[in-house]
């Protein structure tokens, strides 16, 4: 915690008095202090977006972050630029008080990072080094900020690790890391860590470690198996059949479930209330609301938490009865992100009404939306959803995107991009889990830690995703795309009669198509 002084109030005071112009040339000199440092010989960068060319603070741009990580094979030299950041105390507002990672409280510098009011919140999360040194210093009337921050592991002799980063911004703080979208508990680092460390050392394995909105690890078995009968009964149901089924099946599976496995059954039954897309009559609802009752009745003894699954669940179904206006206010939302990506849907025989859902995005975020085809009961899916691009400058190109199908084996469903010659790649169809994205991200988080490096959150949210099974999405890509008019077609399709191959799966999914430009033609 910050030592309070009346020594630290009466230097508080002065450093509050200072006028501005003092404050910037301390910034000043901690930043010409980094920069020495990360250029001497014992310093090795080993990842980071750092400017070692910007010399003078004012070259700042606005509202940035700057990072890095490094190694340094002198003690001595770390210990000096850690003293230094120590000497500030007297110029600008210090947090030099956390001390981790074997603290049970998990903390994180937080910067709004934009325009003043209309930032976006960016953290540093303090996870993977020993102790941590942040400077705040004042820089204008309006509450523009800058920080520097210094993680570091300790200090013996050998080889030190540690991180680097400035941000420039208003409403800096250190915080408690909460759940929360951009945030990471300490819990699932640790879940992210065991899912990472399975795939790596054993891909086949099934998973012994499954994370449930930050808290439950519980048996992947058992998980697995509840999540996997709800798809089973969507395989042979639909629309309220479906919904019905599934209630039952998860009343049954209550009644000599334990607490634990009560955090499973009303996880999966939040995801199947969640993506029930139609509206209930209050008939339909009057039916399974017998089950709602049994299982939250059920949980009445369990966890807090446990039991909010259940509540929401209900909340939601009851939401969705005489809703009159929700289809119509989802429908206009998929189209407006057609609109927003630039795709058009130029076929969908034999699918269900919608082009696009959000709720199984590889990231594990349910707000997101992405592209998405289903077959009707009995229909035989034929979908193409395209972007055309008319203007691009000649060359050779490269199609990068995210997609996903059911079931196994070749399926039909491919990336394309079509010029004078039509060029497919084949999506992996790896159903609801897995997928080379998920798989990808939890080898890095195994591997970050292994080094002691701080862990991407991100990394952390995609390798969670779907109880730490993943979404089944994977990478695509499309290389040696030949451009020479300027026009060039690319998408999503399972329809035989683009790609000359019958679609023998249920659906599919894209998202996050990216084209660039990587050289000329021959």
């Amino acid at each position: 915690m910050k030592r309070i002084s009346r020594l630290s109030i009466l230097l508080l005071g002065l450093f509050l008095a200072l006028p501005l112009k003092a404050q910037i040339f301390e910034a000043e000199g901690i930043q010409k202090a980094i920069a020495q440092f990360l250029k001497d010989k014992h310093v090795t960068i080993t990842e980071g977006s750092y400017d070692l060319s910007i010399d003078e603070f004012t070259d700042l741009p606005k509202d940035s972050v700057m990072s890095v990580k490094f190694t340094c094979k002198d003690a001595k030299l770390l210990k000096k630029l850690v003293n230094l950041f120590e000497e500030q105390e007297h110029w600008a507002e210090d947090y030099r008080s956390y001390t981790g990672p074997g603290n049970e409280m998990t903390r994180a510098f937080k910067a709004t990072i934009g325009p003043k009011g209309k930032g976006q919140n960016t953290y540093c999360v303090f996870t993977f080094f020993q102790n941590a040194r942040i400077l705040v210093f004042g820089l204008g009337a309006d509450g523009l900020k800058q920080a520097f921050l210094l993680l570091w592991n300790d200090l013996p002799k050998g080889e030190k690790k540690g991180f680097i980063s400035q941000k420039l911004g208003y409403d800096m703080e250190v915080v408690k890391i909460e759940k929360g979208e951009d945030e990471i508990t300490m819990d699932s680092v640790r879940t992210a860590i065991k899912v990472g460390e399975t795939v790596k050392n054993n891909p086949q394995q099934e998973i012994d470690t499954t994370y449930i909105d930050g808290k439950w690890a519980v048996s992947a078995k058992y998980h697995r198996d509840v999540l996997r009968a709800m798809d089973h009964v969507s395989d042979y149901y639909d629309g309220f059949p479906s919904l019905s089924n599934k209630i039952k099946e998860l009343v049954e599976l209550s009644e000599k479930a334990n607490d634990v496995q009560m955090a499973s059954i009303g996880f999966a039954l939040k995801r199947e209330a969640s993506r029930y897309e139609r509206l209930l009559t209050p008939e339909e609802f009057a039916l399974i609301w017998k089950g709602l009752y049994d299982m939250e009745t059920k949980a009445k003894s369990s966890d807090p938490q446990i039991q909010d699954y259940f509540k929401a669940s209900e909340s939601i179904l009851k939401s969705k009865v005489n809703e009159s206006v929700r289809l119509g206010y989802h429908d206009t939302k998929r189209h407006q992100f057609l609109r927003d990506i630039g795709f058009t849907i130029t076929r969908n025989d034999g699918g269900r009404w919608y082009y696009a859902v959000s709720g199984k995005h590889y990231t594990g975020n349910p707000e997101l939306e992405y592209l998405d085809a289903c077959a009707d009961e009995d229909g035989v899916l034929k979908y193409t959803a395209e972007h055309k691009e008319t203007s691009l400058k000649p060359g050779i190109y490269k199609l990068t995107a995210a997609g996903r199908t059911s079931y196994s084996g070749k399926t039909g469903a491919f990336i394309f991009a079509k010029t004078d010659e039509l060029l497919l790649k084949e999506i992996p169809a790896c159903d609801d889990r897995g997928g080379d994205i998920w798989r990808d991200a939890a080898i890095r988080v195994k591997e970050a830690d292994d080094r002691k490096e701080q862990i991407s959150p991100n990394d952390v949210r995609i390798a969670l995703a779907n109880g730490g099974m993943g979404y089944g999405w994977s990478k695509i890509v499309i290389d040696n795309i030949e451009v020479r008019n300027g026009i060039l077609t690319y998408g999503v399709s399972c329809d035989s009669d683009l790609t000359g191959h019958p679609f023998k799966g249920r659906w599919l999914s894209a998202v996050d198509f990216v084209l660039e430009r990587v050289g000329d033609l021959p």
